[in-house]
């Protein structure tokens, strides 16, 4: 899938938990955006590289952040990251424990998130994601899809626009 498929379904799916965890989406959209943005952005760059096929270059998934449970350490590592965020954009309104155990479930819940939902679109790809088959990487994908067709890049956005609004929507 494109960069900003997976941004923007993956903000709409963590919007749409973190309004069931806070019951204040406005109040972590900020943070939402940011984790979605970098992490998608991270796993892509850090697992992609160029080879060299018939003279021509071409980018290729790797292992190293294409795999469901590398994807949830790298969105818990940018999570966790970028945890001081929303604990500065939440600092003024959250004041018992209960509202910072909440700030705190939400830093873990998106950093255990994020990544598997850029798995989900990858693996619909025509060269899916890696998982382990007989101690070693193998790619897995389910439909096969282009990973710039324009119809499942857009039902993808259009997914994650319906989650986001329904978070504003149970607020």
């Amino acid at each position: 899938m494109l960069i900003k498929t997976h941004v923007v379904f993956s903000a709409g799916l963590l919007l749409f938990i973190g309004a069931l965890i806070t019951h204040e989406p406005g109040l972590i959209f900020v943070y939402t955006l940011t984790v979605s943005a970098v992490a998608n952005v991270l796993i892509d760059k850090l697992g992609h590289e160029t080879v060299n096929i018939n003279g021509k270059l071409v980018p290729r998934r790797t292992p190293l952040t294409h795999t469901w449970f590398r994807s949830v350490l790298w969105g818990l590592l940018v999570s966790i990251l970028l945890s001081p965020l929303l604990f500065s954009i939440t600092s003024g309104t959250y004041y018992n424990s209960l509202q910072l155990s909440k700030t705190a479930l939400t830093v873990l819940v998106y950093g255990i998130i994020v990544g598997p939902s850029h798995m989900l679109l990858d693996v619909f790809t025509e060269k899916g994601i890696y998982v382990k088959k007989d101690g070693k990487w193998a790619r897995f994908a389910l439909a096969h899809f282009r990973y710039n067709d324009p119809t499942v890049n857009g039902l993808a956005v259009f997914v994650g626009f319906l989650l986001g609004i329904t978070a504003f929507g149970a607020w």
